[in-house]
């Protein structure tokens, strides 16, 4: 009698953990996808946030050395090249965030932070004092530094998330450029960043890998919630583009209710499930507007 019964206290536990991981997880709702459409060459879009009232990413390859505006189109979306950057070496932007009239951009090239002023129109280099880091940067594996970037500048703080091997998040006073704590994610979906945006006092995390999001509360140090967009990019098996291994979201911006991902697909092909569900097609990113709610 006694063994049945804690046979059945055991199924119970089982099942209460198992609901409360289910509500922690909750499918984002699709409500539009818009492709590139005037762009000539490939672009990357790897990153997205606004300014004014607009939105503006970057792309990583060299010769996106430019901030673009989106100009929304009913089913697509257009880029202007609108704000020329002066970055000197290599070139691999993987991140903006925007905040008043300055936006702050990660380079991969070089694992630094560049400021660009849009009254001056000019680029800097933040001069970051990376002596607290635990791990040297010259010693991060190859493609695996800087993925996501995001400020805070009613508490003066910016947080620069290391993408992957490890991946960690680094937090940096602006009014010391010193790196003041290093954040490392439990039960996160995957181990790999691709973007960080803050929203509502609350870090979010984007994982491509295992098409989530995790809600970071800065005031509790840890995930408290996950969003899923996987039912929106996986279609009967297929991403959005094919054929490809990894995750491709690697711009996260949540705003006034909607959240928004922009994809770096490659110059991958949109896969045949995708080109039906959504009429989407070619080689071009997209970017997917999901409805939130906390």
């Amino acid at each position: 009698m006694k063994k049945g019964l804690m046979i059945f206290l055991f199924k119970v536990l089982i099942l209460s953990s198992l609901n409360i991981n289910a509500q922690k997880i909750k499918e984002l709702k699709l409500l539009e996808i818009k492709q590139l459409t005037n762009y000539k060459d490939r672009f990357d879009l790897s990153g997205i946030s606004n300014y004014k009232n607009d939105f503006v990413v970057v792309g990583d390859k060299f010769e996106n050395k430019f901030i673009y505006t989106v100009v929304q189109k009913e089913n697509n979306f257009e880029l202007i090249s609108s704000y020329p950057l002066s970055i000197e070496g290599k070139l691999d932007l993987e991140g903006i965030s925007v905040y008043d009239q300055k936006a702050y951009l990660i380079n991969e090239a070089n694992n630094e932070v560049y400021v660009y002023d849009f009254d001056n129109h000019t680029t800097t280099m933040l001069p970051i004092d990376w002596s607290n880091l635990s791990l040297p940067k010259d010693e991060w594996l190859k493609n695996t530094g800087f993925e996501g970037v995001a400020v805070d500048h009613k508490s003066n703080l910016l947080y620069l998330a290391k993408e992957r091997q490890p991946s960690f998040i680094l937090v940096v006073d602006l009014l010391t450029n010193k790196i003041i704590k290093e954040i490392n994610i439990k039960k996160s979906c995957s181990k790999d960043i691709s973007d960080i945006c803050l929203y509502n006092g609350d870090l979010f995390i984007l994982e491509r890998n295992a098409q989530c999001i995790g809600q970071y509360s800065l005031s509790l140090n840890k995930i408290v919630r996950h969003y899923s967009y996987k039912k929106s990019v996986i279609i009967d098996g297929e991403k959005l583009y094919e054929p490809e291994k990894y995750g491709m979201a690697e711009a996260l911006l949540i705003k006034d209710g909607s959240l928004w991902l922009g994809f770096d697909n490659n110059g991958v092909n949109t896969s045949k499930n995708a080109t039906q569900k959504y009429g989407i097609n070619g080689t071009k990113p997209v970017i997917l507007k999901f409805e939130f709610n906390l």
